[in-house]
């Protein structure tokens, strides 16, 4: 007599093959994996969990001590938030005012971005140049509504440096051909100040994060305070302070604050011609 398996084996047997084949939670993303932000169709890298060395001993003295870090994974922007993009960011909420300051300084003559008939655009040429003249303020409401948020000093750097610990994204000597600092001025196929976001592939991190040497500096999210000597997982910095950290360097500075490990700091109502931003998104 022929015998048939009963329903419920075979169920149990197709559920077992199916979750062989299905991803499971923990599976994913991964070093390379790219995403298109929604809001704003920016495309974000994703920098897996891990641990590293923050700070440097042969920078300045607010570089040190340094620390052991550890954080979790998360997403970030490829490049610096352009022209085009704030401005459509301006138009849905405004060029509002925080801290007594615009998000974006319209009035300066480097602003990238004007105004006309009541509509947000970038100037002509400009609109695949990183966003400049933006205060901290403008850059936490920015990535704010996009969904994101300003990246911490640790996530910034460990996305510049990866857990190699390089001087720059690319390794450990400046090449004017990755990264734009006044220096490599000739390098730069005729642009007098920041280049289009991108225009250095050869730069990129270890995760493919793209104009993290010059550029623009970029805001991150933290209180500017003395580093902790023990290690830390997933720090914000100061709970409060007067300054706010920028990273990166720009076209305006010398190479040696380009490397991943420099810290400047402005007021967050600051603007200049030569600050920018990017976001980042947790990647739960």
């Amino acid at each position: 007599m022929r015998r048939f398996a009963s329903l419920s084996l075979i169920t149990a047997f197709l559920a077992i093959a199916m979750s062989a084949c299905v991803p499971g939670p923990s599976e994913g993303p991964y070093l390379g994996d790219n995403w298109a932000r929604p809001a704003d169709k920016m495309v974000m890298v994703y920098v897996p969990a891990g641990k590293f060395e923050m700070g440097s001993t042969d920078g300045d003295p607010d570089e040190q001590p340094v620390h052991t870090v550890t954080l979790d994974g998360f997403w970030v922007d490829q490049t610096e938030v352009t022209n085009a993009h704030f401005a459509a960011f301006l138009n849905a909420r405004g060029n509002q005012e925080e801290g007594s300051v615009a998000w974006l300084d319209l009035q300066d003559d480097d602003c990238l971005i004007e105004q006309a008939g009541g509509e947000f655009r970038p100037k002509s040429g400009y609109a695949d140049h990183p966003v400049v003249e933006v205060s901290w303020y403008g850059a936490v409401a920015y990535c704010e509504w996009v969904g994101s948020r300003l990246p911490t000093e640790a996530e910034w750097e460990y996305a510049a440096r990866g857990t190699e610990g390089r001087i720059y994204p690319w390794g450990n000597s400046f090449d004017c051909a990755r990264g734009n600092s006044r220096e490599g001025r000739p390098c730069v196929d005729g642009y007098e100040k920041a280049a289009p976001v991108g225009s250095f592939p050869a730069g990129a991190s270890w995760c493919d994060a793209l104009d993290m040497a010059g550029n623009v500096w970029e805001w991150v999210a933290d209180w500017y305070g003395d580093y902790s000597s023990g290690r830390q997982m997933s720090p914000s910095g100061p709970s409060s302070g007067e300054y706010r950290v920028q990273r990166g360097g720009s076209f305006h500075f010398v190479p040696y604050s380009a490397r991943g490990a420099n810290r400047n700091i402005h007021r967050p109502g600051y603007t200049d011609y030569n600050g920018g931003f990017r976001c980042v998104r947790s990647s739960e």
